[in-house]
């Protein structure tokens, strides 16, 4: 019980598969798979209406045309329209399922497209792939009631073919659960350590590798041009911290400093513990809306209620871009953040600078004096 409870729980990030997936040479290839599965499936539906007894009923046959007719642009999104949102893949799965059970339920001849439920086996290697238990029991729940009524029909149609409709339903039955169960749980397991490589285990915010990887996601949510920025923070001192308090204190004052960064700036914005005492964000947003934010974080960090308050050097650095040249210059933003960070701390620390201004923000420096 406590394996299958720690399988239901595994946490998945689906822009993280969707960005991995679009880093790698070798899997860059799924996403036309899937589009031209799609258009395979939209060409077995239309032999299916030539077949005697697989398009007789007027409901039949209306539902093979609507799935004629709606894979091949489903098919055409995949090929020129990118990956899907995480909604929009749900929404894919679900088209795909209700369509099959509905082509499969509505046949004249239940006992001939009984092996073909086999079919509910490529929408679940996609759940595989991309999502996470939930989906994954949801779909094979919903192929197994799929199945067992059309198994129920065909011994119903053809009681004399008992032990052959049997058959097929155990061989389903292999096929649909037993390779996709497998592969899904190894999966689950090997990306959940696997994402330890990626995650500063002292603070849980990403690493240099996981901030390279997590930088793709910004092109996902992204229109044409779109404004990025970032943040370069570095704690003041932090090396006289940890020699008064000591390390263990230094550890808290850390992770204090990284949960308080992820408040202010939340998901979608990236967040990366670069090494000691210094983080940097990245996120998609206006230079006066990062401004303002930072000197929220600011003001947060250094809350006189804690042990050691502590103050922070903030460095910003802003561009507008195409979505394709994010990922190209985010070297250099962060660069420049990081001379305005330095700025920051040359100006006495515990402010915000922003890269090609002179000054840096005083407001809050003021309203604590």
């Amino acid at each position: 019980m406590n394996s299958l409870r720690q399988w239901w729980s595994l946490p998945v990030d689906y822009g993280w598969n969707v960005a991995y997936a679009r880093s790698q040479r070798g899997l860059s290839i799924t996403r036309v798979l899937i589009g031209v599965f799609c258009w395979l499936y939209g060409t077995a539906a239309a032999i299916a209406l030539t077949i005697p007894g697989l398009g007789e009923s007027t409901l039949g046959r209306w539902i093979l045309w609507f799935t004629v007719i709606t894979t091949f642009p489903v098919g055409a999104a995949w090929l020129i329209g990118g990956w899907p949102s995480w909604q929009m893949s749900i929404a894919f799965v679900l088209y795909a399922d209700i369509v099959l059970a509905a082509v499969l339920l509505t046949t004249e001849e239940p006992s001939m497209v009984l092996p073909m439920a086999a079919l509910f086996t490529v929408m679940g290697s996609y759940i595989v792939g991309f999502h996470g238990p939930k989906l994954f029991t949801a779909h094979h729940v919903f192929a197994l009631f799929t199945t067992g009524a059309l198994y129920v029909s065909a011994l119903m149609d053809g009681p004399e073919q008992r032990l052959q409709t049997t058959l097929y339903l155990i061989m389903l039955i292999l096929v649909m659960f037993s390779a996709p169960l497998i592969c899904h749980s190894f999966l689950m397991l090997l990306r959940r350590d696997a994402a330890g490589a990626f995650y500063d285990p002292l603070t849980g915010l990403q690493n240099r590798r996981g901030f390279d990887a997590a930088i793709g996601n910004l092109e996902i949510r992204s229109g044409s041009d779109v404004s990025v920025a970032a943040v370069v923070i570095d704690v003041d001192n932090f090396k006289a911290v940890n020699d008064r308090y000591g390390h263990e204190h230094g550890d808290v004052a850390i992770r204090t400093t990284a949960s308080r960064i992820l408040e202010v700036f939340p998901a979608p914005a990236v967040t990366v513990r670069l090494g000691g005492e210094e983080f940097a964000v990245v996120c998609v947003d206006s230079l006066d809306s990062v401004i303002e934010q930072s000197e929220r974080l600011r003001i947060r960090l250094s809350d006189k209620t804690d042990r050691a308050p502590l103050t922070a050097s903030l460095g910003i650095a802003h561009v507008v871009v195409e979505v394709g040249d994010i990922e190209f210059g985010i070297s250099e933003l962060l660069g420049r953040a990081d001379e305005a960070m330095y700025q920051a701390k040359r100006l006495g620390g515990d402010r915000v600078a922003v890269h090609g201004n002179d000054s840096s923000s005083h407001r809050a420096v003021d309203e604590l004096n």
